[in-house]
Formats: structure tokens, C-alpha cells, sequence
């Protein structure tokens, strides 16, 4: 089974720090988050460090508001009932009754009761318990009828969950009905929905075993009834995540997944293979298309996300947080960057927390400056596909990292039992490599065409 990065209890972490200004998160992951509206984003609970000593992860509480028109985050605390410190819920929002709803989640307390926010009331209440035990990483959507579908789940104990049920908003009623087909757990999975016809579909996500789901399921909400899905057109399965960061466009029927955990062909179970895609999913009377937006984000797991118009009416995607590496150790180093990715333009920015200010990523590598090592040999280079390597010292390989153009570590590799590094499904372009042994590093270049 693959090492399960969200198992807070056991993971150390090392704080990726930006500029800390007044009214800003720190860094997290796991959070829920939801637009309300073009002034009015929500970003509650999750996993945060406070301090730099190892092993110091905690669940937390706080509730984030973001205004995208003055780019300004504000913790606020909201009247009424305490919310819990949670990780990994799952939110909702629901415009007939004009709020949000917190669903599943690991706590801090053994409380299970859902909850709801009232963003103009600005007020929380605590509601009834949820008729199943504590689960991260369940998927919910709307589905039409004033319901809402939740599926699967990661329980407390390590175990996943097949179960669905579905929301009621208006009667605050959770009702189970019939589970995923064949019994399958899942969890970090993504759900799109047709309205029109009355149909979900779920895809992606760890299955029981900790491995990538590559099935897609159909729910019928008017006859509870599951099925196989149809397969999604421009998704190749190899680029299929679990844990992105996922949030619906300015298009009925539709949802964007970014970064994520994907599938590694690696034989050390200690390999995960970051993310680096934006897609958008569409259904349209059953068939599911497929979008790549981008192949060029920073690499993000578990990270919060959310779609607005931008000023000239762009469609403007936004990242904030996640997990962005993982040691040999099962180490993750959790952010706080900000980005944006406008549709029109195609261009990425980050925020600058000292300016107050969107300009350029911040790289951590610079091509004049990095400085191959001689006694490794990378070969064919340039490659279409695989390269080798060689290392003249004999020394026994720890850690093989992999960084894109910008700096950024898309790909990790513990314990490596081969001496190749498959670049088949990678992007045309530059490529950095760091090889670890147990007292040196050395470097090298890798051009993929």
C-alpha cells in the first residue's frame, strides 16, 4: 500500500514561508473552500504549523474570508456556534437558502454534527449529527431538486468508505442511499454533475489500497441507482489525480481540477508524482469532455482553489496553499503561496505578500547559475521518453527530485531500484535533476522534447 500523505498524526512538516503580512494565512492544507461571490470567498479548517518544531501539525478552526477585488484576506469570526477545528471536509453551497454547509471532515473533537454558515447573517449553526462516522476527503456536489451528493470518504482509522448519501439543505436531512458500484472506496476524488438529466459522475481519487482511481461512476439521484460512467474525451488517465483542488467555473455543468497526487509508475512506494495540470471537466447529456487550461502551475496537493471573472471579464483561476513536496522521510513542506492563472492571457502569477502586489513566480533555480555535477551522466539528452544515469562515485542513491523550468519540484522518487526516470508523459522543455546519497547531492540537466 502506498504511504498515505494525509495522515496528519504521523507527518512531520517543514514550512515553506512567505513574507508574512498582517491578516494572511499561514501555511495549510486540506482546507474547504467556497466562492460565494465575486466578493466573497470562504476558506475554513485545515492542517497548519504554527511553529518551526518538527511534528507540530494541528487541526485548525479558523474561517478565512478573501475579497478578490482588493486581493485582501481577513480571519473573521462569525457569531453563533464555535465551528471545530476539521480537516479535509466537505463544503457546500446551497443558493436557495443563501449558505454554506460543512460537511465530513477529521475534528477535534468527537462532535460529528455538520455545520452551517450564514455569510449575511454572519452567523454559525451547529446542526444534527451526520448519520456516519468522521471521514475525510469526501466528494459532494449538487445535483439538482435542492440535494446535494456525497460519496466516499478516508474514516479516522485509515480505511476508506463506498458510501453515498444524499443532502437535503432545506430539510437539513443526510439520507444514505446505495453505495458506489462493486464496493468501491474512494476518497480525494472529484464529482461533476448534470443537472439537466438528473446524473453524477465521480472519477479520480485514491481507491482503498491508496492507489489512483482510473473508473468513472454514474449516479442516477431519481432511481438511486449506480453505473459505470462513460470515459472522459482529452483526460488520459495518466494525468488522473486525487487530492486536487477543484471548484466549479463560470459554466453550468462544469469543474476545474488543478494539481493533485497522480499516479507513478515508480516501483518505490514511496514515489508521488506531483501534479502541475489545470483542466476543466464538462458534461453534456452524458458525455464528459476534457480541457487542458495549463500544464505549467506550481506543484499543489491539497491545496485551495476557486474560479472568478477578473476585471476585463477573464476567467481567473486561483490557488492558494497545499502541500508542494515530500521527503524521503514522508516529510511535506507546506505553503502559503498565492497564485493566479488568467484564461485569456495564459499568464501565472504569484502574490507578493511584502508588495501587496501580483507579479512573477518566485523560482528556486536559476539556469545560469545551476551548476551541473561531473560525476553524473544523464543520457539520451535530449529524450522523448526515458532517460538513464550514471554516477561515477558508486554511491548508494537516496533521492532522486525532478524540477521543472520554473524551479518547481514536480516529481520525488525514495529509494529508486532503477537507473532510469520516465519523461513520457512530462511537458516539452527544460528539466533540472537532484540526486541525494547518503552525504553528497549531485546535479544534473535534462532537455524532453
Amino acid at each position: 500500500m502506498k504511504k498515505n500523505i494525509f495522515t496528519i498524526y504521523f507527518l512531520s512538516a517543514i514550512i515553506m514561508t512567505v513574507s508574512a503580512q498582517n491578516q494572511f494565512p499561514s501555511p495549510r492544507y486540506g482546507t474547504a473552500t467556497i466562492r460565494y461571490n465575486d466578493t466573497a470567498v470562504y476558506i475554513y479548517g485545515g492542517v497548519i504549523q504554527e511553529t518551526s518544531k518538527s511534528g507540530n501539525q494541528q487541526l485548525t478552526s479558523e474561517l478565512w474570508h478573501y475579497n478578490p477585488s482588493d486581493c485582501t484576506f481577513k480571519k473573521v469570526v462569525p457569531s453563533g456556534d464555535e465551528l471545530p477545528g476539521m480537516y479535509a471536509c466537505s463544503p457546500v453551497y446551497d443558493p436557495q437558502t443563501g449558505k454554506i454547509y460543512f460537511l465530513g471532515g477529521l475534528r477535534t473533537a468527537a462532535d460529528n454534527a455538520f455545520y452551517s454558515f450564514d455569510p449575511q447573517a454572519f452567523q454559525v449553526s451547529k446542526k444534527t449529527q451526520q448519520p456516519y462516522s468522521q471521514r475525510s476527503g469526501m466528494s459532494g456536489k449538487y445535483i439538482g431538486s435542492g440535494k446535494f451528493l456525497f460519496s466516499g470518504g478516508r474514516l479516522a482509522d485509515g480505511t476508506a468508505s463506498s458510501a453515498a448519501y444524499e443532502f437535503n439543505a432545506a430539510q437539513f436531512t443526510i439520507t444514505q442511499v446505495n453505495d458506489i458500484p462493486q464496493g468501491t472506496a474512494l476518497y480525494g476524488h472529484n464529482t461533476i454533475t448534470d443537472t439537466v438529466n438528473n446524473k453524477a459522475y465521480i472519477f479520480g481519487g485514491l481507491n482503498g489500497s491508496g492507489n489512483n482511481n482510473f473508473s468513472c461512476y454514474e449516479y442516477n439521484h431519481q432511481t438511486n441507482s449506480w453505473g459505470f460512467g462513460p470515459s472522459i474525451q482529452n483526460y488520459p488517465q495518466n494525468e488522473w489525480t486525487a487530492f486536487g483542488a477543484s471548484g466549479s467555473t463560470q459554466i453550468p455543468n462544469e469543474t476545474f481540477i488543478a494539481g493533485g497526487q497522480k499516479y507513478s509508475t515508480a516501483k518505490s512506494t514511496n514515489s508521488i508524482a506531483f501534479s502541475t495540470n489545470l483542466y476543466t471537466i464538462t458534461v453534456n447529456n452524458g458525455n464528459l469532455t476534457a480541457q487542458l487550461i495549463t500544464n505549467n502551475l506550481p506543484p499543489m496537493i491539497g491545496g485551495s482553489a476557486w474560479c472568478s471573472l477578473g476585471s476585463n471579464d477573464d476567467t481567473v483561476f486561483y490557488f492558494f496553499g497545499g502541500i508542494n513536496s515530500i521527503t524521503t522521510t514522508g516529510d511535506t513542506t507546506i505553503t502559503n503561496n498565492f497564485y493566479r492563472f488568467n484564461q485569456t492571457t495564459s499568464q501565472i502569477q504569484q502574490y507578493d505578500t511584502t508588495q501587496q502586489t501580483w507579479g512573477g513566480i518566485v523560482s528556486s533555480i536559476n539556469d545560469a547559475e545551476f551548476k551541473t555535477s561531473v560525476e553524473l551522466t544523464v543520457f539520451p539528452n535530449p529524450t522523448t521518453d526515458k532517460v538513464s544515469f550514471a554516477l561515477q562515485t558508486k554511491e548508494t542513491i537516496k533521492n532522486i527530485k525532478i524540477f521543472n523550468q520554473n524551479g518547481q519540484l514536480i516529481q520525488q522518487i525514495s529509494n529508486p531500484t532503477e537507473t532510469q526516470i520516465n519523461f513520457t508523459h512530462k511537458t516539452s522543455g527544460l528539466y533540472f535533476i537532484r540526486i541525494d546519497t547518503e552525504k553528497n547531492y549531485y546535479l544534473g540537466k535534462v532537455i524532453k522534447q
